[in-house]
């Protein structure tokens, strides 16, 4: 590894959350001591972006996801390579593929269920044979909720039954990337008839969880389960690490909004969204209406919050893990998805890899909990109420 050119590409840099993370890994590069390069199918927007940002020392290569030569001359002279350029369901699985036969180690920023599912049925024992370690999911979507809820699984008795609900709350806008993506996405699951994801047989003592739209009682809020890759990627790594989570362990994920009224302000257009994907002419204006490489502006992401509490709950006891923070699925995700790299780099130098493919849990760990609280992310585990 030592002989390859860089120890971090970016791959996407130009595009909305690219940008992003450009900064992130620019603002970090010093003091974490990286060879840096940004990689992508347009020279000319690439040279451009190392000029605005003065970036002269940062390489540049040449991909394109529909050339798989190019793409695995990238993942060559790579150590990790970040991928940011979805929607994943179109552009990923080539990137994952070429990052595996050459022995690189891959991270992104997926929500996509379906590609992630997709990565981990084909690659995860290709990348164990290979000494690689694959990361989907290392943005908003999913580290807060994995990291919450292994916390508070961890703070809770082994051997009893445990149910754990996350409760998320935001005011943050989404990009044209962000709209993309889920419109494909549901196009692929209401006229393709995608298959939901299975997380294997659960244990006989496993609590039921109620997946309902309810008043949650427990934070004062409506609750509305939310269809996100998020419960496959926490469940993925409760299955895969039984002595933190116990054999019996279910999970819940929520959306929550204050009142009824905005209950169905929420879910009325998203139900009609359900519909419009169905036909060509309608799923194409929906696509126009918030273009790719649009999103949300400094001041609006400046101005925008998160919280996920996560809440654990056995026979007798009750506990907590808040993650929160600021803008969440554009600054906060840079953040995540660059201390998530270094938190890898990390591990490859002091030979704690975790190899195949796996989620942020498994893969980073304790590791990216104490990096991320060093950046500005509340993470506190705590008895509830």
């Amino acid at each position: 590894m030592t002989s390859r050119s860089y120890d971090i590409v970016l791959f996407g840099a130009t595009g909305f959350t690219g940008q992003l993370v450009f900064d992130a890994l620019l603002n970090k590069q010093k003091a974490e001591d990286f060879q840096l390069a940004i990689a992508g199918r347009n020279l000319d927007k690439l040279e451009s972006l190392r000029t605005k940002k003065g970036a002269s020392h940062v390489g540049i290569l040449h991909a394109d996801s529909g050339d798989r030569k190019s793409l695995e001359e990238v993942a060559r002279q790579a150590v990790i390579l970040i991928n940011t350029a979805g929607p994943f369901n179109w552009y990923g699985e080539a990137v994952v593929q070429a990052c595996v036969q050459k022995g690189t180690h891959y991270l992104d920023i997926t929500g996509e269920p379906a590609f992630v599912h997709q990565v981990f049925a084909k690659y995860h024992q290709a990348a164990e044979a290979a000494g690689v370690c694959v990361v989907n999911c290392c943005g908003f979507d999913s580290i807060p909720a994995d990291l919450g809820a292994w916390l508070t699984a961890r703070a809770l008795p082994r051997d009893e039954p445990k149910a754990v609900r996350a409760f998320i709350r935001t005011n943050a806008a989404f990009s044209g990337g962000t709209w993309t993506t889920a419109i494909h996405a549901i196009y692929r699951r209401t006229v393709h008839k995608e298959a939901k994801l299975s997380s294997g047989k659960p244990h006989p003592a496993t609590p039921r969880m109620d997946l309902s739209i309810h008043f949650q009682k427990w934070i004062r809020r409506w609750a509305i389960p939310m269809p996100v890759v998020d419960p496959h990627i926490v469940k993925r790594s409760a299955r895969h690490l039984p002595e933190d989570y116990g054999p019996a362990f279910a999970y819940g994920h929520f959306y929550t909004v204050s009142s009824f009224w905005k209950v169905l302000r929420l879910i009325v257009p998203i139900s009609l969204v359900f519909v419009l994907v169905r036909f060509d002419a309608t799923r194409n204006w929906l696509f126009r209406k918030f273009p790719a490489g649009t999103g949300p502006s400094a001041e609006k992401r400046k101005s925008s919050r998160f919280e996920v509490r996560v809440i654990g709950e056995t026979r007798d006891q009750l506990m907590e893990t808040v993650v929160s923070g600021g803008d969440p699925g554009y600054d906060e995700t840079a953040k995540m998805l660059s201390q998530a790299a270094f938190s890898l780099r990390d591990r490859i130098v002091q030979n704690r890899l975790v190899t195949g493919v796996r989620t942020p849990v498994e893969a980073l760990g304790q590791d990216l909990v104490d990096r991320l609280i060093r950046e500005g992310i509340h993470i506190q585990t705590r008895p509830f109420p």
